[in-house]
C-alpha cells in the first residue's frame, strides 16, 4: 500500500518537478513556492486518467494549451486554453483524460499564502493575458539574489486576487435572479457536504444547517445542478472512500467504520451499487 500512498497523494515536496513538467519546462522551488512556465506534463506516471489525487498545497494554474477532462470534489470540469484553476489546500482530483498537448504555467503555494475558495473559471484573452506577464513577473523577481521573499508572496497574493477578481466580473454578467441565488445555496450545500459527509448523510441535516426546509433544499438542488441531494452526498462519500481505498492501508471494515456505515456489508453494497465494482476491486483494479 506504500506505493500507492506515494502516488496519490499528490505533494509538491514529494516529486521532480523538472521530471513531472517536462524537460522544456522552466522549474523555481523553494520552502514558500514552486513556479512552473511553460510545464508539459505528459509523463503519465505522475498523473493516471482513473486515479485519484489529493493535493495539499493551495495551486494557481493557467492552462496554456491543450484539454483535460476532470473531477474536482464534486464536479466535473473541462480545462482549455484560456482556463484558470485556483485550488485550495487538499481537493480530491481526478482525472478522466488528459491530452498529449496540455501546457501549463502554475505555482504551488506551501502554506506562504491562503486561499480560501476553489476558483475554476474561463478567462478573456485580454484578463489571461495580464496573469501571465505577471507569472513571467513573478520568476524574474522569485530569481533574484538574495531571495525577495515578502515581495515574491505580495505578488503572488496579488494573482490570487485577480483570479477572484476575474471570476466575481464573470459571476456579475450573470442574471442576477433566482436562477443566481440558487447558485449560491447549491455551492454553500457542496461545501457542508464535502466536511460533514463522513458522518452525515441526510437531507433534514444539511436543511437545518441552510435554514431551509428539507422539500425547499431538494427543489433548490435539482433545480440547479440538474441532480438530487443524494446525488451529491454519495459522490461525495464515494470520492471519501477512493482516497481511503487507494492511499491508506487501512481494511475494508475500517473503511466503513470511519465512514460511519452501519457495517462492513452495507458498505460494500454502497460502494457497488455506486461504482459498479466492489471496494476490493476498486482497490485491486489499476
Amino acid at each position: 500500500m506504500s506505493d500507492r500512498k506515494s502516488i496519490n497523494y499528490f505533494s509538491i515536496d514529494s516529486v521532480d518537478l523538472q521530471k513531472m513538467a517536462g524537460a522544456e519546462s522552466h522549474v523555481f522551488n523553494n520552502d514558500d513556492l514552486s513556479i512552473i512556465l511553460n510545464g508539459r506534463p505528459s509523463d503519465k506516471s505522475f498523473f493516471r486518467e482513473g486515479e485519484v489525487y489529493q493535493l495539499p498545497e493551495p495551486r494557481l494554474l493557467l492552462f496554456m494549451s491543450g484539454e483535460a477532462d476532470v473531477h474536482l470534489d464534486l464536479e466535473q470540469y473541462h480545462f482549455e486554453q484560456g482556463t484558470l484553476i485556483l485550488t485550495m489546500p487538499d481537493v480530491i482530483l481526478e482525472f478522466e483524460h488528459i491530452g498529449q498537448d496540455v501546457e501549463v504555467c502554475g505555482i504551488a503555494m506551501k502554506g506562504s499564502v491562503q486561499v480560501a475558495e476553489c476558483i475554476i473559471t474561463h478567462a478573456l484573452a485580454k484578463d489571461f493575458e495580464l496573469l501571465l506577464r505577471m507569472m513571467y513577473l513573478l520568476w524574474d523577481v522569485a530569481l533574484q539574489s538574495p531571495f525577495r521573499r515578502e515581495a515574491v508572496l505580495q505578488m503572488v497574493r496579488a494573482m490570487v486576487a485577480d483570479v477572484q477578481y476575474i471570476k466575481q466580473a464573470s459571476d456579475n454578467l450573470a442574471d442576477k435572479t433566482a436562477t443566481s441565488r440558487h447558485q449560491e445555496l447549491f455551492q454553500r450545500f457542496k461545501t457542508l457536504v464535502s466536511r460533514h459527509c463522513e458522518r452525515e448523510r441526510n437531507v433534514p441535516y444539511y436543511a437545518d444547517l441552510l435554514h431551509i426546509t428539507p422539500h425547499h433544499l431538494s427543489a433548490v438542488i435539482s433545480r440547479a445542478s440538474g441532480h438530487s441531494v443524494m446525488y451529491w452526498i454519495n459522490r461525495a462519500v464515494v470520492l471519501r472512500a477512493k482516497v481511503l481505498l487507494r492511499t491508506s492501508s487501512l481494511l475494508t471494515y475500517e473503511i466503513a467504520e470511519r465512514l460511519h456505515f452501519a457495517n462492513p456489508p452495507a458498505f460494500n453494497n454502497f460502494f457497488k451499487r455506486e461504482t459498479g465494482l466492489t471496494p476490493k476491486e476498486f482497490r485491486e483494479n489499476k
